[in-house]
């Protein structure tokens, strides 16, 4: 069962010189699957992100998420869709510096008057998989940049998400913060089962993907996929990143 079909996807930015930052791509992503999204810069893969994850309108073709096209919704619509269907994770985390690592992640449940024992029920089982549980009462400046890394995936889980989408995620961390943050979304993708789409520049982090779709000026190139060995995965996606032009800190 497909979780995202995208068709033929455009993105055109009209002006002096029209600039298609997308041109027909086209893929499925499947309940369950880890899915990486790389290319050189301005490929267009954060493009592609935003035109998944609703902050922007795709000029031609068409996406849908569970049978939905989002784009086609009510504001009203689009926001309770993008509350019960999509979670994000960011680079720069995007948690609310007035709220307690609790108040963040609870933040798109109380949006949707969720009662208040299953919210207790959720933030319990959520933090303690990813260990953070003796975090909830701290403000976000006394946590460091990987364990803010956890609370941005907690929040973006809690609500079960049909498709868990990463713009660089470990974009701002240290190695072993990287290497943990990693591990987590193995985790949520295997023990939780969520479906997860990730944009990023770094071999090693693409490593830990199911697949890899590779973009180049706003096209489909090629994909990949990981057998048994993620050395061989790993040389694999460095090996299509030269041919196409991209470097290890090629960031879009």
């Amino acid at each position: 069962m497909n979780v995202l079909e995208v068709k033929q996807l455009e993105k055109i930015y009209f002006g002096k010189v029209n600039y298609a930052a997308l041109n027909g791509v086209s893929f499925d992503v499947e309940q369950g699957d880890f899915v990486g999204i790389m290319g050189p810069s301005g490929s267009g893969k954060t493009t592609l992100l935003n035109c998944i994850s609703t902050i922007d309108v795709p000029t031609g073709g068409s996406l849908e998420i569970e049978g939905t096209n989002p784009h086609g919704l009510s504001d009203r619509d689009l926001a309770k869709f993008r509350r019960n269907e999509l979670g994000m994770v960011f680079q720069d985390f995007n948690l609310v510096d007035t709220l307690t690592i609790k108040e963040n992640i609870l933040l798109p449940m109380t949006l949707d008057e969720v009662s208040i024992e299953e919210m207790n029920n959720r933030l319990r089982t959520v933090t303690e998989f990813l260990g953070i549980t003796q975090l909830l009462d701290k403000r976000t400046f006394e946590v460091s940049g990987g364990q803010a890394q956890r609370v941005a995936i907690a929040r973006a889980i809690i609500h079960q998400p049909s498709l868990l989408l990463a713009d660089e995620p470990t974009g701002n961390l240290d190695t072993k913060s990287v290497k943990d943050v990693m591990n987590l979304f193995t985790s949520v993708n295997k023990d939780l089962q969520t479906t997860i789409l990730m944009v990023t520049h770094d071999p090693y982090v693409a490593s830990f993907c199911n697949r890899i779709i590779f973009i180049k000026d706003g096209k489909f190139h090629n994909e990949i996929h990981r057998g048994e060995q993620k050395g061989e995965f790993y040389q694999k996606i460095i090996d299509t990143l030269a041919f196409l032009g991209g470097r290890r800190d090629d960031i879009q």
